[in-house]
């Protein structure tokens, strides 16, 4: 008990003697929205106490806080003495076992950084992060272009504590896990039913070769993440609806103990919330079919992952199969190579839209029905040092009688436009078809943007010919 009172007091310097403001001095950091605070106090306060008592176990990565009454903590020790019950007490909860034990090496932090730093290295190689980091800042999630590589690294060597390695099927952890508390339980528990999962559905192979900026490895990710992450909520008697009935269900964003809330603060919203969507939207996924199929139904889920991030937002879109539709683009700029593709989606297009002064994420991209982009590039050679390149990206949109999404969307998407590349778009109208296309005023190329029926197509170029024989040509039908 001496070294359970070490860490409480630990604990309470991190947070103070009043939990809830520290609550609200954590949001001021991470988000940088004191001006949302004053009103978040009085309209919040009553549920905000349960997520200081378990926000911090929603997430593993880096758990770095935990508030819970002694008395619920002293009987939730005598739980666990050593690893090997705690991997049977999983078992027998997620009613799937392992199929192999799982070695436990531990180290220590400067071990760790560097082993995840060499993995790292290995698994995420410059030719992809220079795609994704030309995605993210054409699309315009981001205002300039980023390092994709070395923030995301650094997010990841600033949020070590225990690590499951897919590859080697082994689990990683601080020394200090050896002694098993609550918290360092939390983290175990969520590492071991990754294994278990690994185990019976090869996760590697589930997430298949897509960008973590994909839209249907997001949504694969989610299902995974919120498996392990509902099982560590029910091993710690926490009740799911609680820990998500926050009143905008980003506010537990705004709180996951996953890094210091000033080094998350830093980095671009993308980022953000691309690592921490699948430990939320995830948690909310599963804990819907646990609701509706109870764990029979959550150990079938990787039989049968979602296919994109609309069925985890909207579970029932899951339980009736609705697929996302395949969306495919004929046009190829002449003389350039395709550097990248993908999928947005429609969890990606809510971050993309969300406004800089917003404390939440809306709905801005209901009724979202498929979509997919194409980067092309033209061959650098001596004659042409341009760097031309061309995005084009279309999405269709569900059709429904009371409400045209494809409409509003296209309302919000152009307006987004406008203010983030500082676009003055004119009205144009080529075989028929009436569109909209402008140049930025701040020189970052040249915009097109079309609504048809239940079609939205978009493109960007900072090749003034090469838009001009598109759009002339007709190519967006």
């Amino acid at each position: 008990m001496a070294q359970l009172g070490a860490r409480l007091n630990g604990i309470q310097k991190v947070v103070g003697s009043n939990p809830i403001s520290s609550i609200f001095s954590i949001l001021e950091q991470t988000l940088g929205v004191s001006r949302y605070i004053s009103v978040l106090k009085k309209k919040h306060k009553s549920n905000l106490t349960l997520m200081c008592c378990s926000i911090a176990a929603l997430l593993i990565a880096g758990v770095s806080l935990f508030l819970v009454d002694g008395e619920g903590l002293h009987s939730q020790l005598s739980q666990y003495n050593d690893i090997e019950s705690l991997k049977k007490q999983i078992t027998v909860l997620g009613m799937l076992p392992f199929k192999q034990d799982i070695p436990i090496h531990y180290m220590s932090k400067t071990r760790l950084q560097e082993y995840l730093a060499v993995r790292f290295d290995a698994d995420y190689p410059d030719k992809l992060s220079e795609k994704e980091g030309e995605f993210i800042w054409l699309m315009g999630f981001v205002e300039r272009k980023i390092d994709v590589r070395r923030v995301r690294k650094q997010i990841l060597l600033n949020n070590v504590g225990a690590w499951y390695n897919s590859k080697t099927k082994e689990l990683l952890a601080l020394y200090e896990y050896r002694d098993i508390d609550f918290i360092h339980a939390m983290v175990l528990t969520h590492e071991l039913r990754h294994s278990i999962l690994d185990q019976h559905f090869d996760l590697s192979a589930l997430a298949g070769g897509h960008s973590d900026f994909d839209d249907r490895k997001l949504g694969v990710l989610a299902a995974i993440k919120g498996d392990t992450t509902f099982l560590m909520v029910q091993y710690s008697d926490m009740n799911a609806d609680i820990l998500l009935s926050s009143p905008d269900g980003d506010a537990l964003f705004s709180y996951a103990p996953i890094i210091k809330p000033s080094l998350l603060y830093r980095k671009p919203i993308v980022l953000k919330y691309q690592l921490l969507m699948p430990y939320v939207e995830g948690l909310r996924f599963v804990n819907a079919v646990f609701k509706k199929k109870k764990w029979k139904g959550v150990n079938e889920i990787l039989h049968d992952p979602p296919e994109s991030t609309e069925q985890i937002l909207h579970p029932d879109k899951y339980f009736k199969r609705e697929k996302p539709v395949k969306v495919t683009i004929r046009y190829k700029p002449e003389g350039h190579e395709l550097f990248h593709s993908g999928v947005i989606g429609e969890y990606y297009l809510k971050v993309l839209l969300k406004p800089k002064n917003s404390l939440f994420l809306r709905d801005y991209a209901n009724g979202w029905g498929g979509d997919t982009f194409h980067i092309y590039k033209k061959p650098k050679n001596k004659q042409d040092a341009s760097n031309s390149y061309f995005l084009a990206w279309e999405s269709i949109w569900d059709r429904d009688k009371k409400v045209n999404y494809c409409s509003h969307f296209h309302t919000d998407f152009k307006r987004f436009i406008e203010r983030r590349f500082n676009v003055n778009f004119k009205k144009g109208k080529v075989k028929g078809v009436n569109f909209i296309a402008g140049q930025s005023q701040s020189g970052e190329g040249y915009f097109f943007l079309v609504r048809l029926g239940y079609k939205v197509f978009y493109a960007r170029s900072n090749n003034r010919k090469q838009m001009n024989t598109f759009i002339y040509g007709g190519h967006y039908d």
